[in-house]
């Protein structure tokens, strides 16, 4: 058996973020059966053997790959709640998360043939780590966003997990009508009745009434 290549620490990172990029866009497009070890090696211009060095299958590919474009739509998700700090920001961003959703399907299509034959490859602990729903994010996310939940934190949590799994009826509803600006309504009316108004939204509702009531 030949010897894997030794690379250095430079390389590797390069190879991972080249393979990383190609897996996302291949997952997209072809989805993860129809991507091959084989297919990957020849776009990133790198022997199997070389892919072996860096992973020990392609399901550990996948795997960090998913992880990564879950860390950045978290990382954007926060970023654009701590830059607005108010509802309207709150909901902007649940509008933003759709939108990233819808353009990767496998982020939350996850009863697809395609997406189990990848799940049923992954050991029994690894599994949660594919879900990017999460009630510690939720919590991270409105404490971020300067916000105050009218509700309970649960109930809260399970209405906008309920909101973005809207995103599988999509197919159905824009038969019908615009599934987008169905989702932005929705977002919008919930996003106003689940939260307390913060203290920026309180000063602009006290000047309106200072205005109308000289």
């Amino acid at each position: 058996m030949p010897a894997k290549p030794v690379l250095s620490d430079a390389d590797k990172i390069n190879y991972r973020e080249k393979l990383e990029a190609l897996c996302e866009e291949s997952w997209i497009t072809q989805g993860y059966k129809k991507t091959s070890v084989k297919y990957l090696c020849e776009k990133t211009a790198i022997s199997v053997g070389t892919f072996y060095t860096l992973y020990p299958t392609k399901e550990a590919l996948f795997l960090e790959t998913i992880e990564t474009i879950q860390q950045r739509l978290k990382e954007k998700f926060l970023a654009w709640n701590k830059e607005k700090q108010s509802k309207e920001g709150f909901a902007q961003s649940m509008k933003m998360l759709c939108r990233e959703y819808d353009s990767k399907p496998f982020l939350y299509n996850v009863n697809t043939p395609d997406f189990q034959s990848f799940m049923s490859k992954l050991p029994e602990e690894t599994l949660a780590e594919v879900k990017l729903d999460s009630i510690d994010f939720f919590r991270q996310a409105v404490c971020t966003a300067g916000l105050t939940l009218k509700i309970e934190e649960s109930q809260a949590y399970g209405i906008f997990s309920a909101l973005l799994a809207t995103i599988n009826t999509k197919e159905t509803l824009s038969v019908t009508c615009n599934y987008f600006a169905v989702f932005d309504l929705m977002t919008d009316y919930l996003v106003a009745a689940i939260f307390d108004e913060n203290q920026e939204d309180e000063n602009e509702r006290r000047q309106e009434n200072d205005f109308s009531n000289p």
